[in-house]
């Protein structure tokens, strides 16, 4: 899948209601309003792919945001690039899915975690 499709897939799933909500948690504008369990089943159609999760990340979009984190793989990211990542987050639950599913993995945590 090529990151025009992904958006396009991610447009058609977003939910107003979601988004609101979202939207009144801190989340800003820049989302589809994807419930959680749609970006699961997402990730599961899409062969886990490091180059369309990082220009997902690069859009800054919400949505795009999560659905990347459930394509990488921890072993995809060297501990700079988890740490530049980071840097990047802007909304609790994009953290959460961060933390749970590639910091929390990674092999390099430890090193992550004394910085």
């Amino acid at each position: 899948m090529k990151l025009p499709e992904a958006l396009r897939r991610l447009e058609e799933l977003g939910d107003d209601k979601v988004k609101a909500q979202n939207a009144k948690r801190g989340a800003g504008d820049n989302q589809f309003g994807v419930r959680r369990g749609d970006l699961r089943k997402l990730a599961k159609e899409i062969t886990p792919d490091p180059a369309l999760a990082h220009a997902l990340w690069l859009t800054g979009n919400l949505d795009a945001q999560l659905l990347a984190v459930l394509l990488w793989k921890p072993k995809d990211l060297s501990a700079p690039q988890l740490d530049e990542l980071v840097r990047q987050l802007v909304f609790a639950d994009g953290a959460d899915w961060f933390g749970n599913y590639l910091v929390k993995k990674h092999r390099g945590k430890e090193a992550l975690r004394l910085q």
